[in-house]
């Protein structure tokens, strides 16, 4: 893990960074008990295609059991997604919308959207979950898992007029699951 930082991580206190491979990233329900210490697992689930691209978004691995992409990156503000055929590069995440990348051949996923970091879970409690938490935009707290058709995506900041179901959305956080 890197100890300096880009400006994706200002205001996110001594516990942002963002470098670090080989994790994995899940859902942690904030209002609701968890079945599990690390959360829902999360995947690149399908989105849409416009041509010449797939579109994806982050769901549940249970809504989308599909795994093409199973560990994820953290380099100089941008999620980068591992171990797929085709490259996929993180996208613009505005309130409303789910976290999107676009895949398509000539992507090139260090080069993502910069808006990502991460930040050690230090609740000095000692309450916390022990995982590093993902942060957009420099928020950790503002992401809802909601139902869209028969995926359960994460939405930042969902609004009641926007593409998914308003009403099915909960509170999470996102973690980065690092190996043991």
């Amino acid at each position: 893990m890197s100890a300096q930082h880009g400006p994706w991580c200002d205001g996110l206190g001594g516990g942002a960074f963002d470098g670090v491979h080989n994790f994995t990233l899940a859902a942690w329900n904030t209002s609701l008990p968890n079945a599990n210490n690390t959360g829902a697992p999360l995947v690149l689930a399908t989105a849409g295609a416009i041509p010449g691209a797939e579109l994806r978004q982050l769901a549940t691995y249970a809504s989308f059991p599909f795994d093409d992409y199973p560990t994820f990156s953290l380099v100089n503000g941008t999620l980068i997604p591992q171990g797929g055929s085709t490259p996929a590069q993180a996208t613009i995440v505005q309130d409303g919308s789910s976290l999107g990348f676009l895949q398509t051949v000539s992507a090139e996923p260090t080069k993502g959207s910069q808006i990502y970091c991460a930040v050690a879970d230090l609740d000095p409690a000692g309450h916390g979950t022990g995982h590093p938490f993902l942060a957009v935009n420099g928020d950790t707290d503002s992401f809802s898992l909601c139902q869209t058709g028969a995926q359960n995506v994460v939405f930042y900041k969902p609004a009641a007029e926007g593409r998914e179901d308003f009403a099915s959305c909960y509170p999470v956080k996102v973690q980065l699951i690092l190996p043991q």
